[in-house]
């Protein structure tokens, strides 16, 4: 990893944690991603977006390569880092290889994301080792890395409303 990259990591790391956060208040799933370049600098941001955008590719990761990407006019992001609040699926794994990322780092690993209701595990089941190896995954320990899914359960909770009665068919 890059020394510029290095002395940010921790504000990156929040900032990444604050998107999730502020996502999963609106309403949306609990995970965001950053992307960082050689420098340190910010190029790119997403969040999860499935639900919104009714595209099953549009995870927290693939919307940070999408942002990134128009915002260098650059289909290739190497050197660069993706800092993503959970650790990415069997997908976002194979888009940021595409990418030509090499470096990711995770807040939270799959179990985390699974223990509060985020259950992808079974994605891995699609993913050759081979790519993992590939990249450089780092596991980040934050304090806060359990604060979106957390929100997010909170959400979840309190926009359940109770059902409406049925109508009665009269007869």
């Amino acid at each position: 990893m890059h020394n510029a990259l290095e002395s940010r990591l921790p504000e990156h790391a929040e900032s990444t944690i604050e998107l999730a956060i502020q996502h999963a208040n609106a309403g949306g799933l609990p995970f965001a991603a950053l992307i960082i370049n050689s420098q340190g600098e910010v190029i790119g941001e997403g969040v999860n977006q499935v639900a919104q955008q009714l595209d099953c590719t549009a995870h927290a990761e693939v919307q940070a390569i999408r942002n990134a990407s128009r915002n260098t006019r650059r289909v290739a992001l190497h050197g660069a880092t993706l800092i993503a609040s959970g650790e990415p699926c069997a997908l976002c794994f194979m888009a940021i290889h595409m990418a030509g990322i090499k470096n990711v780092i995770c807040l939270s690993n799959r179990h985390d994301a699974a223990d509060h209701g985020f259950d992808y595990r079974w994605t891995y089941r699609h993913i050759n080792t081979s790519l993992l190896n590939a990249l450089n995954i780092v596991m980040l320990g934050v304090d806060r890395k359990l604060w979106p899914f957390q929100v997010a359960r909170q959400q979840s909770l309190t926009s359940k409303k109770p059902a409406a009665p049925k109508a009665r068919r009269s007869g």
